[in-house]
This record gives C-alpha cells, structure tokens and sequence, in this order.
C-alpha cells in the first residue's frame, strides 16, 4: 500500500506528532496513524488527553483500501522532513510505502533516499477509534468559537518556568454574558498557581450555528 504527497502534507502531518504519547507502555500511541478516507488521507494523533487529527485531500493512493492503517513514527518521520528541506529538488513527492508482508513502512524520496519509518516490533494493538470522539454533521445551533492560534501560544509563554511541567494545572476558559448577543463574546481565561494567579480576556470571532 501506498500514499504520494507533497512536502507541505508531509510537513503537517509531522507537526501533528505533537500530540502522540511519549508512554511507551502503549506503543501504539506513540504513533501517527495514516488512515485512508475515499481519496483523503486522515492522520490521528493522541495521548490519551488530547486528540489531533488531519484530513488531506492532495495525496494519490495505490494498493490502499478504504479505511486500511498504518503507523508512522514521528521521530523517523523528522528525518525525512529534515532531508526533504536540504533537497534542492523539493517539489518532488513523498512516497509513504507499506510492505503488506512484513508490515514495513518506508518514506521513499527518490530512486536512492528512503527512511525507515516503523519503529514498533510485533503486535502493538489497533490503534483506537479517535473520530469517533469528534462531532459530525452541522451545528446543531450552539455557537462556535474561532480564535487564532497565536493567542493560545501566548498563554503558554506566559506561565513561570516554575509551573510548566505541572500538567495538571491548566488554564480556565469561560465566556463572559453580554447584553448584545450579535457581537463577539469575550472568553475569559485564568491560571492559578502557587501565590499567583494570570488571567486573560480574548475577543475571538464568534459564528453562529445553524439553526
């Protein structure tokens, strides 16, 4: 089976690696799933507290049927980006390969350059089911936030180094009520720590759900 595409899918898909899990007691987390959906390529990523999840479109498939996985490991995967942005011929595409009969999976670059991309040995499990954690179909009337990803950075950059590697603290976001329906609603964030507290108000971009 295998998957053809550009380096930027290839790029965001290794971005997503992110969220896999570093617990190797359940290797098959530590992963990125390749999924085909139709002509789609989907890419799954969890650690149990957080799924991440990516829907391709600009990908040619082969000996891939609807639905079959496999898995990539995001460490093996940075090789291949890392070569891919010395390459001066980079607009030639990734070929994503699995053997069926050794379970092997190889990023192909060109006829002499290919990584090694499966680091798990033996049976690891299924990887689970993420999607179906996600909604489906349209709003259902709620309203629905879109702020931009440089303000949710900020709020990471703005805890004391102190705080950091306590996951179990987290930031608060709540929305704050205001007469005028139509427009934005601010969110409210807050952080609590040992004799400190930070908070925050962002005014996103608010949509409206069907109704």
């Amino acid at each position: 089976m295998r998957v053809v595409m550009s380096r930027e899918v290839l790029t965001s898909i290794h971005s997503l690696g992110i969220g896999t899990s570093k617990d190797d007691v359940t290797p098959v987390i530590t992963q990125i799933a390749l999924k085909r959906e139709g002509d789609a390529l989907r890419a799954m990523v969890t650690d149990r507290y957080i799924v991440l999840s990516g829907l391709y479109n600009e990908v040619e498939f082969s000996d891939w049927e609807d639905t079959a996985e496999l898995l990539i490991d995001p460490k093996a995967l940075k090789s291949v980006i890392d070569i891919k942005k010395a390459d001066k011929y980079g607009n030639i595409p990734v070929h994503i390969v699995k053997d069926i009969e050794t379970g092997s999976v190889t990023g192909v670059l060109d006829e002499v350059t290919s990584v090694h991309l499966s680091r798990l040995n033996g049976k690891v499990g299924a990887f689970p089911p993420l999607m179906k954690l996600f909604p489906t179909g349209e709003a259902n009337g709620a309203a629905s936030l879109n702020i931009r990803p440089d303000f949710i950075a900020k709020l990471a950059k703005v805890l004391p180094p102190v705080s950091r590697p306590e996951r179990e603290r987290i930031w608060s976001f709540e929305f704050r009520s205001i007469e005028a329906t139509s427009k934005p609603q601010p969110v409210y964030a807050s952080y609590s720590g040992d004799g400190y507290k930070l908070e925050t108000i962002i005014q996103p971009a608010l949509t409206t759900g069907a109704k």
